[in-house]
């Protein structure tokens, strides 16, 4: 015994290691040894041991001699439970079970006297099928499980925005409801023992991580009355990560090497609202002036009308097919900003709510009207085929007229969906979030920003809106946590949002003195090395320094296009994601678990942002191995922390991995 953990149900899994031999019971059932004593059910495969406590009920994952997952039962309670009538119920003890080939059949009592469950327990190779259900059939609140966060080791994924604690267990977090919100989303949490949860729904969730130092990694998903999940066990966390994307898919397209090799320019934070005409072509023709690689040009927010009418307003846009004509003809790809959104004075509306386009309120009588950014808006209901039909028709005729090249898809976002939402397909709205997202597939310049369950569909995903400021949670030093998340949780096409940030609160805010040069190049150098880069605040409103600079990171990015490029056709054959933690080349190193300011390229690059205002330098850990300065050449050898790398402004410490890991 390695280690002494507190959980008696983890002690008790760890006893029965012991004396596994010596149980009374012992029969075989395909490719399951199963085993039981008075206390526990055993099932018992080459890969690992599912040891099954009967009072209460819980489960622990053991493979070789260490204990990689497992429920907490702190209370006696059991970790499996129920919500009925705002009552909190547990799985209490197992009645009775019975096992075919590799499967395990479970009838549980619980401390709610009326109703008994089913588990129906399926294991594979790598990785274990959960259900269970109510007898009654009856639909309840929430259903969920109570799992501890020590037996596993360290936690990621999830959603994107909680990533500022890294590894999770290191903070605090609690979402309930757990909706595709904000940035990327995924049911799914990986650990460093190489287990794993992926809970395949659409369903509104909740889910906490050591909520109040609970040392609980805790979900649920609402109004069911069936609970369905897959604990991941993989040899490290490497492997547990290849079982989820078989899982979800690996992407059916990649996008176009334009993204990989040249920087992405957005018109948000030099127009805003304002965005026009004679803006954008200023905006385009001084990308070109200053020498700044750029193939795909974004026209954001209030190109048109109003929101829901797809044209262009005349006074802002007088002539939109010679602007893109223009726009093409200095060799950008242009994309518009759309929202599933249409406002009541749209041109549009009363057309859609004739034709039943809107997601309807709570009597189904009217058009549910919802907050958002800009004010009060229905929503365009894409699970009505007919109107998913009709908006793809409207962005479709913008390309035919003007030559638009492909869609910016903002909002959507799960949380803007009202809980008693009527729609025509009767969709979560997790799903309605995945339906607008599924709209890029349609189009090859494509970008989203919230997503659920799409990573099959090789879409272009952006970090959210981040503040022009330093810190971990919303700033700088939170492109790479929440880069490496989108990875982990699928979303290797992904774009570091604008640099210097991107929210326009920031620029509007009369506290503020202008951008600071510093924070802008050490954004641009974090940037430069991962998959996509993208500016909006343009560069050479800064000094000829610092524009130098910031340029000749661009051009760094397009002398690695070709391979990022390569990582990127290589992400949809095996899976291996593009930017990754540094425990992704040494899983076995326990202080690459914890290092969220530093992040591999590929298996050949590492790369070590300054995220410090004044720093010079900074410590560099190199993993196993032997490295190359990309500077100066100097060889390391890895296994080492290189302690104040010096790192003045122009620099981005980047090491070159010269011997196989």
């Amino acid at each position: 015994m390695k280690k002494t953990i507190k959980n008696s149900v983890l002690i008790s899994s760890f006893f029965t290691l012991s004396i596994l031999l010596s149980f009374p019971t012992t029969s075989y059932s395909g490719g399951l040894v199963i085993q039981q004593d008075q206390d526990f059910i055993i099932a018992k495969n080459p890969f690992y041991s599912l040891n099954i406590q009967k009072a209460p009920y819980a489960l622990t994952v053991i493979r070789g001699d260490s204990i990689v997952f497992g429920h907490a039962v702190p209370d006696k309670t059991g970790g499996s439970f129920f919500v009925k009538d705002g009552s909190k119920f547990h799985l209490k003890q197992i009645e009775t079970w019975r096992s075919q080939a590799n499967d395990l059949y479970l009838t549980v009592a619980t401390t709610c006297n009326e109703e008994k469950v089913n588990v129906f327990i399926n294991c594979h190779k790598d990785h274990i099928d959960i259900t269970w259900r109510l007898n009654s059939r009856a639909i309840v609140d929430q259903m969920g499980e109570n799992f501890s966060l020590k037996a596993a080791g360290h936690w990621y994924g999830g959603n994107v925005t909680s990533a500022h604690n890294w590894p999770l267990e290191t903070g605090q977090t609690r979402l309930d409801p757990f909706n595709a919100g904000y940035n990327q989303t995924a049911p799914i949490w990986l650990t460093s023992k190489g287990t794993g949860v992926f809970i395949n729904t659409c369903q509104v969730m909740g889910f906490s991580v050591n909520d109040k130092d609970d040392g609980l990694f805790s979900f649920n998903v609402k109004n069911t009355h069936q609970l369905s999940y897959q604990i991941i066990v993989g040899d490290n966390i490497v492997d547990a990560y290849h079982t989820f994307i078989d899982f979800v898919g690996k992407p059916s397209v990649v996008p176009p090497k334009e993204y990989f090799v040249d920087s992405i320019f957005n018109s948000w934070i030099e127009l805003k609202i304002d965005v026009n005409q004679q803006g954008m072509l200023q905006y385009a023709r001084k990308i070109r002036q200053y020498d700044f690689p750029c193939t795909i040009l974004m026209i954001d927010d209030m190109w048109q009308n109003r929101y829901g009418d797809q044209e262009f307003n005349p006074e802002k846009f007088p002539d939109p097919k010679k602007m893109f004509d223009e726009l093409h003809q200095l060799g950008f790809k242009v994309a518009l900003w759309v929202v599933p959104y249409i406002h009541q004075d749209a041109a549009n509306y009363q057309y859609a709510v004739d034709n039943h386009y809107l997601v309807m309120g709570k009597t189904g009588k009217k058009p549910a009207l919802v907050k958002w950014w800009n004010g009060t808006t229905a929503i365009i209901d894409l699970s009505n085929p007919q109107a998913y039909s009709w908006l793809l028709n409207d962005l479709k005729s913008l390309q035919s007229r003007y030559g638009v090249d492909g869609f910016k898809l903002d909002g959507g976002d799960a949380g803007r969906y009202p809980a008693d939402l009527k729609s025509f397909g009767n969709v979560p709205p997790n799903k309605a979030t995945d339906l607008f997202a599924g709209m890029g597939q349609h189009f090859i310049i494509n970008e989203l920003r919230v997503s659920w369950l799409v990573q099959n569909l090789g879409l272009v995903q952006r970090l959210r809106d981040k503040n022009s400021n330093w810190s971990v949670k919303s700033g700088l030093r939170s492109l790479i946590p929440n880069g490496l998340t989108e990875s982990l949780i699928g979303y290797s096409y992904f774009c570091p949002d604008m640099i210097g940030g991107g929210l326009s609160s920031d620029f509007e805010n009369k506290k503020f003195k202008g951008m600071d040069p510093e924070l802008f190049i050490r954004w641009t150098q974090a940037s430069a090395m991962m998959p996509m880069m993208q500016f909006s605040f343009a560069p050479w409103n800064l000094d000829e320094k610092s524009i130098n600079i910031c340029r000749d990171y661009t051009k760094l990015h397009r002398q690695m296009g070709d391979y990022i490029y390569q990582l990127a056709r290589k992400f949809q054959q095996t899976g291996e994601p593009i930017a990754r933690p540094l425990f992704f080349r040494n899983p076995e190193d326990e202080k690459t678990y914890f290092i969220q300011d530093q992040f591999m390229l590929g298996d050949r690059f590492l790369v070590a942002p300054v995220q410090a205002k004044g720093a010079v330098s900074r410590d560099v850990y190199l993993p196993q191995g032997v490295w190359k300065d990309f500077w100066s050449a100097k060889i390391y050898k890895g296994g080492q922390t290189i302690e104040d790398y010096p790192a003045p402004i122009e620099i981005l410490p980047i090491f070159i991995s010269i011997t196989e890991n």
